[in-house]
């Protein structure tokens, strides 16, 4: 047996790739790696008693050379006696169409093509030729631009239990002997030596110079350290979903993290748990970076009640009180609204859901207005002219004027949902609020048991 046959059978048990009987969709592009394995796995089908099914999609990005590319698969299962199964997507120009990256949409669509494909021959793996030499590029890739340990730790050699890559500990040049060796044949990928792309700049210019000036075992580190990632982010990526298992609820239209919880977790799992909160939310982690996680962490700080942070796609992250709340919305906003009520007269206001009634009387005990104030309000009609404001909160209100409590700060030390304060209708006069449902009238506009007139206000909501 040839050693990357051996390599490769050691690769599938120490990583569990496969189970006796199992059928495998093997996906060939026709390169050398996937021409290599699809060998590979023919040679120890045997062995673990596996039916191959082989897939190929031709993107048609790079024309004649793709569809020649197609035509060579299809000759190579014909002389192994293994069904073929293909597909052509015009990604270059639903990449157009969509503005998306070519190279990411690529391997979305060709990911899209061998689950679907798997599903309908009822394939229980995967099989990609990725190998030693990808992996260690990758690393390096993510490392330059930026990423975390899970960014770091590189390709998976299982990933979901369905797609499998038994070449990932085989070297570029350990392939290539390979099928010299089998007399096999492959096609050469031109855009592959294109040193416009990033990676190719990385395989073909940066590689080839750190092996020469810093270390010719360069590719096996990279592919080591990659390895050391892995089992450090696996030990994270549990520990994290144990911690967001324990300290998230649902909502309706999001999760609820508790504050405190999340502040007593190391920060490296802070992170984490707020990666899985918003994965949990949002489905995906697309568009999510290391700023916006920070951002959503900084809400958890003192005094930041109220407070908001747009996260990509239209969701949000809101502290509210002992809570922080990732929705799946916009911006929490609400229009702002403005409603004249006469005295004596009534008003609907549609953004509350409320109706206000203003009418002339005489003022109870202190002991009877204090129980009402939830719903009603008794005001001293000698300091009030005939016509009252109702209006949203505006920046800077104070409750009774000029030198008295803010609002903002009233509202949130009753602990009163964001949501809520968005909406909550509000009595004003000359700039004055005077009387917000719920609390007392503002000192100085409120009536005394012996004021001589008393407008009393009276709110009834549509619910009621």
């Amino acid at each position: 047996m040839h050693p990357l046959e051996i390599r490769v059978r050691k690769t599938i048990r120490e990583h569990g790739m496969l189970s006796p009987g199992e059928h495998v969709l093997v996906a060939v592009s026709g390169g050398a790696d996937s021409t290599a394995l699809l060998l590979c796995l023919h040679r120890i089908a045997a062995d673990f008693s596996l039916s191959l099914t082989v897939a190929h999609l031709n993107h048609r990005i790079r024309g004649p050379e793709g569809d020649a590319d197609e035509d060579f698969v299809r000759r190579m299962c014909r002389d192994l006696n293994l069904p073929f199964i293909s597909e052509i997507i015009e990604v270059k120009k639903q990449a157009a169409a969509a503005k998306h990256n070519l190279e990411e949409l690529a391997r979305q669509k060709r990911y899209d093509f061998l689950r679907r494909t798997a599903r309908r021959v009822k394939a229980e793996k995967i099989a990609v030729g990725h190998n030693l030499n990808d992996q260690a590029e990758t690393a390096l890739f993510r490392f330059i631009r930026g990423s975390g340990i899970e960014g770091l730790s590189a390709i998976h050699p299982v990933v979901d239990g369905l797609v499998i890559r038994p070449l990932l500990a085989c070297s570029r040049d350990s392939i290539l002997e390979y099928l010299k060796q089998r007399g096999a044949s492959y096609r050469e990928d031109s855009t592959n030596k294109d040193i416009r792309h990033a990676r190719n700049r990385i395989r073909h210019e940066l590689v080839p110079y750190l092996e020469n000036a810093f270390n010719p075992q360069l590719v096996q580190t990279l592919a080591r350290e990659a390895l050391l990632a892995r089992e450090t982010w696996s030990f994270i990526e549990s520990q994290s979903m144990q911690a967001f298992q324990s300290l998230h609820s649902r909502l309706e239209d999001g999760i609820s993290l508790s504050v405190k919880s999340l502040l007593e977790l190391h920060p490296a799992l802070q992170k984490q748990v707020l990666r899985e909160a918003l994965r949990s939310c949002m489905g995906s982690l697309h568009g999510i970076n290391s700023i916006h996680i920070q951002s959503i962490l900084s809400l958890c700080q003192v005094g930041r009640s109220g407070d908001q942070v747009r996260i990509p796609h239209g969701s949000i992250a809101v502290r509210e009180f002992d809570s922080l709340l990732l929705l799946r919305r916009t911006l929490l906003s609400s229009p702002a609204f403005d409603y004249e009520l006469d005295v004596p007269g009534q008003r609907y206001v549609a953004e509350a859901e409320t109706t206000f009634k203003a009418m002339i009387g005489t003022a109870p005990d202190v002991k009877t207005m204090k129980a009402k104030c939830s719903t009603q309000a008794f005001l001293d009609a000698s300091v009030l002219p005939p016509l009252l404001i109702i209006r949203s909160r505006l920046p800077g209100d104070r409750y009774g004027g000029a030198g008295h409590r803010k609002v903002k700060k009233m509202l949130i030390s009753s602990k009163i949902p964001l949501a809520q304060r968005l909406v909550l209708p509000i009595v004003a006069v000359s700039g004055d609020v005077i009387w917000i449902p719920g609390f007392r009238p503002a000192r100085g506009y409120e009536a005394r048991p012996e004021s001589k007139s008393c407008i009393q206000i009276e709110i009834s909501r549509d619910s009621d």
